[in-house]
């Protein structure tokens, strides 16, 4: 385990058949690849995903992380959390199944993340860039006091374009001094 939340255990992906079929359920549904610029889905098979899973970094760091449901174990999302950069921003990505949206999961995963990086890292903010259209994102940045500090576009290689979209998305930055006058 490598954190854990009020209702949530977050730990590092597995190459099991049930953490390999879990993320190929998430990362093929399009409503949840949609804002991230795959809008069929992301084309990848499970034998990529358990083979990324058996290559991953023994941190927590840069590495996929299961969320699941403390109560049952149940797998809902995964995140990242992203060590720090020269410039002292970590990234943080956080995708949730559809059947789990709209019930606070986000933004627990979120106020998780960003307390795990300034506890464990020296980190000076936490960058995430949710898509302009997915408004709930935007908001789950808002909760946690991320600031909006900037917009970007990213366009996928050429030889990708026939199954990806431009994804637009604003730039979101929770500050270390903000975060701890929240936490007071």
């Amino acid at each position: 385990m490598v954190f854990q939340t009020d209702r949530l255990v977050i730990r590092k992906a597995e190459p099991s058949d049930s953490d390999v079929e879990f993320f190929y359920r998430l990362c093929t549904d399009p409503k949840v690849m949609t804002n991230v610029g795959f809008p069929y889905g992301l084309k990848i098979t499970r034998e990529a995903i358990r083979s990324g899973f058996e290559q991953q970094v023994t941190t927590e760091f840069n590495t996929r992380l299961v969320v699941e449901l403390k109560a049952t174990g149940e797998p809902v999302g995964e995140c990242k959390l992203g060590s720090p950069d020269e410039n002292g921003i970590s990234e943080t990505d956080i995708k949730l199944l559809p059947q789990f949206w709209g019930k606070g999961y986000g933004t627990e995963i979120k106020r998780g993340l960003v307390d795990y990086l300034f506890t464990h890292t020296a980190c000076r903010a936490v960058k995430a860039s949710p898509n302009k259209n997915n408004i709930a994102s935007q908001r789950m940045q808002e909760k946690v006091g991320g600031k909006k500090v900037g917009e970007h576009t990213y366009r996928f290689p050429e030889e990708m374009r026939a199954y990806t979209v431009d994804v637009e998305s604003y730039i979101y930055q929770v500050f270390r001094e903000d975060w701890e006058r929240l936490k007071k």
